[in-house]
């Protein structure tokens, strides 16, 4: 199985890093404009870019960690895992970023590689300044589409 894994560093307190992952609000500063449901243990949380998205299932929900089923969406992502855990390091407050368990290092597995890596500097930049680059307003990789 493969994985795409990340880390950012950020100056804010771990609760603010953790709100900006699990909470509707937050989402919409730094992914996609379009969430909606649930970001509690067992609900469902609904991701929209120009209509059509994933959705996943929170199968944890705990102070410093947030974890992610996909339960619809690309059929790659079908099955995976979204995690979020920010760690209290020396200097600086850290989030790690994992999404695991695909089957293989295929197009779209670099070409998520990429947009996650955008999205995550979407979300240092809402997180440290309250404004971040959510989907429609992201950083563009293709000249075409998403």
């Amino acid at each position: 199985m493969k994985s795409i894994c990340l880390k950012i560093g950020v100056s804010a307190p771990v609760d603010k890093v953790m709100s900006a992952v699990n909470s509707l609000e937050g989402l919409a500063n730094w992914w996609t404009d379009d969430v909606s449901g649930s970001t509690k243990e067992g609900k469902t949380i609904a991701f929209r870019f120009n209509g059509e998205g994933p959705e996943v299932r929170v199968v944890k929900d705990e102070k410093t960690q947030v974890s992610w089923l996909l339960t619809s969406g690309p059929e790659e992502w079908l099955g995976t895992r979204i995690n979020f855990q920010a760690i209290e390091e020396d200097n600086e407050n850290v989030l790690y970023f994992q999404h695991s368990g695909w089957q293989e290092e295929s197009s779209f597995f670099h070409h998520c590689s990429m947009k996650w890596a955008v999205f995550m500097l979407s979300l240092k930049e809402y997180i440290d300044s309250g404004k971040g680059r959510a989907f429609p307003n992201d950083i563009k990789i293709t000249s075409v589409g998403f």
